[in-house]
């Protein structure tokens, strides 16, 4: 979602946000048509880059300073009077419990990321990760940098985020409205750092010519329809894919905008690479929202043919809440790019624990300890990103989070969805969820290594003395019970409250998976180390289960 940092201006915030309400008053009930058959959209749109050049290497810029002023915005949210309008059940249907022994993970590094006061303050930083062959690139909001992998120490930055875009005869140049997301192809070897500019809308995306995240990179501009909120992204070796909420020119959520790029043209540097959308308003419901593409974690077989990509989301319809909703891209690339989504209206629903969403998916409840400090936001009303998929050669795994209440306060519950390699019919293999105990978990990201060991990275807090908002692992090590999530350890302790930050937290954290050795993961998210407003740092921490090598 993008709310603060895309530098609205403040006296612009209520008319959109008023003109958001009226829309969605008028939206009409979402209906799944589970049994009516899959329903497939057809209409893609292709389109050129709208400028393209190569960078200069990064490292020999001369970077901007980072802005420090803080702003905010309402969150946009595709389903809010939905929501507002519903019963509000509050708790969510009790898993079986399997619950397991500490977590036995260790943490070689665990060190500071970018945040105050080397930020720009915005609320929420979207804090997110990728791991390289020799670097850590973390990316909040509009400041990244980049870190040595052995020994976490800073190489270049804080820088901010348009810097990847300096010089490029775009207004990519000169925009840097956070939502961004960086990624490391695994297969390739490269880097893919992206935000969106939003106004006139577009998509920045930058990819690097080398595994030097400081090095060079082919830089394009390509159009978005709409305004596009809550950006992510999932990589194969041969198409990269991205999703965003589309809200139209501010006047109301109109659908999901989902988009292929021609992965292998842009490594070379070719500026005719293609971008290939379609804007799926649910056949005129609206029921789809908020997906997350997949985002490949292992190393597909040298010739393997490209496949469809797989997509889940649409968790915060009003009744539908005992299922997590699959869609299929399919994109051709060639002379005329085509692509279908098929999926659509929630015609492809995997049964899954009926859940609530955290704090009813669209209020804050999270509670902080220190007296007078707000309630924080979950953004329980969408499945938290990435969804990591890995392929062991006969079975895909399927990785994610989100935020639910439970009986005491607010739960992390992730799944392990299934398909047999080459498919893309997704069953739920298992799944769990945090323990029950009056602590609020939320902001949660998952991945699964070669071994089958899974890490759950969370925030986790309360209005118990000194349970200020911290950084926890949970998951399940292989071999224990299908449902087994282990008891939880701590990875960083904050030391503080947040204050007046118009609620917002996350919008994401991030768990990455090094593709060099698919055994360490790392993690990132925010925290305080004191009371403040707009005041936030980041904590960066790799995390390995012993017996993976």
């Amino acid at each position: 979602m993008k709310r603060d940092d895309k530098k609205i201006p403040r006296l612009l915030v209520p008319v959109l946000y008023v003109l958001g309400v009226a829309f969605f008053c008028a939206l009409p009930v979402a209906a799944q048509q589970a049994t009516g058959g899959v329903q497939v959209l057809t209409s893609s749109v292709e389109n050129d880059p709208l400028a393209f050049d190569v960078s200069p290497p990064l490292r020999d810029l001369v970077a901007e300073p980072v802005p420090a002023g803080s702003s905010n915005r309402p969150v946009l949210r595709p389903k809010l009077q939905q929501m507002m309008a519903a019963p509000q059940q509050g708790v969510s249907a009790a898993l079986p419990s399997f619950p397991g022994p500490k977590i036995g993970a260790i943490i070689p590094l665990n060190f500071d990321g970018v945040g105050a006061p080397n930020s720009c303050n915005c609320a929420p930083p979207d804090t997110n990760m990728a791991v390289g062959d020799t670097q850590v690139v973390q990316w909040v909001n509009t400041s990244y940098a980049v870190y040595d992998k052995t020994t976490g120490v800073l190489l270049g930055g804080p820088f901010p985020g348009n810097h990847f875009f300096a010089g490029m005869k775009s207004t990519c140049a000169v925009a840097n409205a956070g939502d961004p997301i960086i990624q490391w192809d695994k297969t390739n070897h490269v880097w893919l750092a992206t935000q969106n500019v939003f106004g006139p809308y577009l998509a920045c995306i930058a990819v690097s010519q080398t595994a030097d995240a400081l090095g060079s990179y082919n830089r394009y501009a390509f159009p978005l329809g709409g305004f596009p909120d809550y950006v992510k992204w999932g990589l194969t070796p041969n198409v990269y894919y991205q999703t965003q909420n589309d809200f139209g020119f501010n006047d109301g959520f109109r659908g999901v905008n989902v988009c292929a790029y021609e992965a292998d043209k842009m490594r070379l540097g070719r500026k005719k690479a293609k971008q290939v959308c379609i804007l799926d308003s649910s056949n005129g419901t609206l029921f789809d929202d908020s997906m997350l593409p997949a985002d490949l974690d292992s190393i597909p077989p040298a010739g393997a043919a490209p496949a469809p990509e797989v997509l889940l989301g649409s968790i915060d319809n009003p009744g539908f809440n005992n299922a997590v909703y699959e869609y299929v891209f399919t994109v051709s690339f060639g002379a005329h790019p085509t692509a279908t989504l098929a999926g659509v209206n929630g015609t492809m629903p995997i049964p899954v624990g009926t859940f609530n969403m955290a704090c009813g998916g669209f209020g804050a409840c999270i509670k902080q300890p220190s007296a007078g400090s707000e309630l924080l936001d979950s953004l329980g009303d969408r499945l938290m990103y990435r969804l990591a998929r890995s392929d062991d050669g006969t079975t895909q795994h399927f990785l994610v989070t989100h935020s639910v209440n439970n009986t005491t306060a607010t739960a992390a519950r992730w799944y392990e969805f299934t398909a047999p390699s080459g498919s893309t019919v997704l069953s739920l293999a298992q799944t769990g969820e945090t323990a029950d105990d009056g602590h609020y978990r939320w902001m949660g990201s998952v991945a699964r290594d070669k071994n089958g060991n899974i890490a759950l990275g969370y925030s986790r807090s309360s209005s118990a003395a000194l349970d200020y908002p911290s950084l926890y692992l949970s998951g399940q090590t292989a071999g224990e019970p299908a449902g087994t999530t282990d008891a939880e350890s701590l990875i960083f302790q904050g030391l503080g409250s947040q204050f007046s930050t118009a609620n917002r937290w996350g919008d994401y954290s991030s768990m990455a998976l090094d593709g060099a050795d698919r055994c360490s993961f790392w993690y990132t998210t925010e925290y305080y180390k004191v009371d403040g407003s707009f005041a936030w740092s980041t904590r960066i921490a790799e995390i390995k289960f012993p017996g993976c090598l």
